[in-house]
């Protein structure tokens, strides 16, 4: 297998000077032709100018997301947008051990695999038939297409606030996909259709209007019970949205494509604030253990956690646009629903959600609003731009609330949300960022220390990460009682029927 470099250009429109890096101290270079073509470069261009400018055609050269994030991302995440020279240094270290992850677990060489390793894993991991299942039926073929969603939208006459930029808060990447990793998932195969006994279906409740019968609620708290061992996907018609989430929740904003079908699991979080017609829908029975996965440890770690973020995302993601998965539909259905929840609790506080998905949530932020973003997102499990944070955080407002992402159902029940909160909350890399926070510094230095740790023995590796852990985790706050937490994801429209 060739070495793996990283080459940040100044301008990544138009490449030229910029720095490189193999994991050694970066170096200047003045253009593409100074780059070795015995090592795999991943760069800062995005997709879209990589193959315009005919990059592709280049064997040495890979675009920003290359591992599914973009380096640009990752670049504000880690607080260094201004020294290309650092980013390509702490990046290059980075994917090496991302790769290392990777190249232990599945059989690929990166010289051979030239638009991202993330469609290289799910070649691997997601069986041709999940999809050949769905193809002589067009219908349900439609149907898993649609009910796929990556990332949900701001609805396009929302207005951003003035003066504010866009930040992203990250979801603990080890957390979110070893959960992930473990939902029960589509045989995809002996589908049957799903209707009622009223013909359609209205659930629901927006501004104050309930859309629920009797009838209807007992029907789809039934649906609800079966879908622990049935997936269900719902011909839908989204009749009202609430004003209060319309914004950055309206459903399909985001996606492509125009939709009318969803997971029932979407569907039943749309039920919270939205009121929603039902008319028909297929289901088929869910597998615990459908896919056998590598273990996703060391959540300590930066790269590992960017690994175990590629192994998930290749469960729940197309191996091609003409072949929709079953699993894709459920896996970033269940994604989207958790970070929804998050967004409502910076939407509760004031704060503009721009979108969310795929890990993350985006927010538009005045510089006057970075302090309350880091609090809600810290009392959210989420970490912030490294950039943000400036002065020490109050232990009474970053400490981590489960609550928010409880809403008392049995929707709650049927995706598992404990095991979600529980692996959050004991996420190393979560905590030692809580304890930067609390200092007022950038977790870079720590998370660089601990990222190193994969580089060592196992036996080596853990007496140095309790060392580090009982030098840095010292002043973590305790969690406040549950009586006096803000309950800043809750509806106050909620009813109790």
């Amino acid at each position: 297998m060739k070495s793996l470099g990283v080459a940040l250009f100044s301008d990544p429109k138009n490449p030229g000077d910029g720095f490189f890096s193999v994991g050694e101290e970066a170096e200047p270079m003045n253009g593409v032709h100074e780059l070795s073509s015995d090592t795999v470069w991943v760069t800062n261009i995005r997709p879209y100018d990589f193959m315009k400018n005919g990059f592709a055609q280049l064997r040495h050269l890979r675009s920003g997301n290359y591992f599914r994030t973009d380096v640009s991302y990752l670049i504000r995440e880690m607080g260094i947008e201004g020294d290309l020279a650092e980013a390509a240094t702490r990046l290059a270290e980075v994917f090496r051990r991302t790769l290392d992850v990777l190249s232990d677990a599945f059989d690929f060489a990166i010289e051979d695999v030239s638009l991202g390793v993330r469609q290289e894993i799910t070649d691997q991991l997601v069986p041709v038939q999940i999809s050949e299942a769905i193809n002589d039926d067009p219908v349900l073929f439609d149907a898993v297409a649609q009910s796929i969603q990556y990332n949900q939208g701001r609805a396009g006459g929302a207005n951003f606030p003035k003066g504010s930029k866009i930040h992203s808060f990250v979801m603990p990447r080890s957390a979110l996909a070893s959960y992930l990793a473990s939902l029960a998932l589509p045989c995809s195969k002996d589908w049957s259709k799903v209707s009622f006994k009223e013909g359609t279906l209205r659930v629901g409740k927006a501004n104050g209007r309930v859309g629920w019968s009797l009838d209807s609620e007992a029907s789809f708290e039934n649906m609800l019970s079966a879908s622990k061992s049935k997936f269900i996907l719902l011909d839908i018609d989204v009749r009202e949205i609430d004003r209060r989430s319309s914004s950055y929740k309206s459903f399909g904003v985001g996606d492509r494509t125009s939709r009318h079908w969803a997971c029932l699991e979407e569907v039943a979080e749309l039920s919270d604030y939205a009121i929603i017609d039902i008319r028909e829908g297929y289901a088929c029975e869910k597998v615990q253990g459908a896919v056998s996965l590598p273990d996703m440890p060391d959540e300590f770690s930066f790269s590992r956690s960017l690994a175990n973020e590629i192994i998930s995302l290749g469960v729940a993601s197309n191996r091609g646009k003409t072949s929709p998965s079953p699993w894709a539909a459920l896996v970033r259905a269940v994604e989207r629903i958790i970070l929804g929840r998050a967004a409502d609790a910076f939407a509760a506080k004031g704060l503009c959600v721009g979108s969310y998905g795929t890990g993350r949530v985006n927010l538009f932020l005045r510089s006057s609003e970075h302090a309350l973003a880091i609090n809600v997102a810290s009392s959210l499990g989420l970490t912030p731009p490294y950039s943000l944070i400036k002065e020490p955080g109050d232990p009474r407002k970053i400490a981590f609330n489960r609550k928010l992402y409880y809403r008392s159902n049995l929707l709650d029940e049927a995706i598992n949300i404990t095991s979600f909160v529980d692996k959050v909350e004991s996420d190393w890399l979560r905590m030692f960022v809580v304890g930067s926070v609390l200092k007022g510094e950038s977790p870079l230095p720590i998370q660089t220390e601990l990222d190193r740790l994969l580089d060592l023995p196992e036996k080596r590796r853990l007496k140095l990460f309790e060392e580090l852990a009982t030098s840095h985790l010292n002043d973590l706050p305790d969690v406040p009682e549950d009586d006096n937490l803000e309950d800043a994801g809750e509806n106050p429209d909620n009813m109790v029927f």
